[in-house]
């Protein structure tokens, strides 16, 4: 795909998926600037949906949007991290819960810190009405789509 982007330049980075993925490449580095051991960003993201109280694996899988054998496969290999647990479901022994250790909490803490400082960082640099307005404008776009899948 050719055209000019709002940049100016010519090239396939015009359109608004690899804007997006520009500004999620710039979040990915961040978190790879200042890893914990064996996490990726992805799961970060996917350990952040997990409430204190746990969740069926199930669950998870929906609110994460990946199927339940890839939920199952990240949550084994953050298992042997030692980031979460996994237990039978005292309701119905087919189904798991996860749970999130003191390491998993500690984790997910860490993925907050590190998005408030690009955050900040990305305020500084748009200028605050600017980034709001980028806020504003991604949330209604969110919405979108959650409208659609509902």
């Amino acid at each position: 795909m050719s055209g000019v982007n709002c940049f100016g330049n010519a090239g396939p980075e015009s359109h608004i998926a690899a804007l997006l993925a520009g500004a999620f490449e710039s979040i990915r580095a961040e978190m790879n600037a200042r890893p914990l051991p064996g996490l990726r960003p992805s799961h970060y993201r996917v350990m952040s949906l997990v409430p204190g109280s746990g969740l069926r694996l199930s669950e998870l899988a929906e609110r994460a949007g990946i199927t339940r054998a890839g939920t199952g496969q990240f949550m084994k290999y953050l298992e042997k991290l030692e980031y979460v647990t996994l237990s039978a479901d005292p309701s119905d022994s087919r189904a798991r819960i996860v749970r999130l250790t003191a390491s998993g909490r500690a984790a997910v803490e860490h993925s907050l810190r590190v998005l408030a400082d690009t955050e900040r960082r990305w305020s500084a640099a748009l200028g605050a009405e600017r980034y709001q307005e980028l806020r504003r404008s991604l949330y209604e776009v969110s919405l979108l789509a959650q409208r659609g899948r509902g």
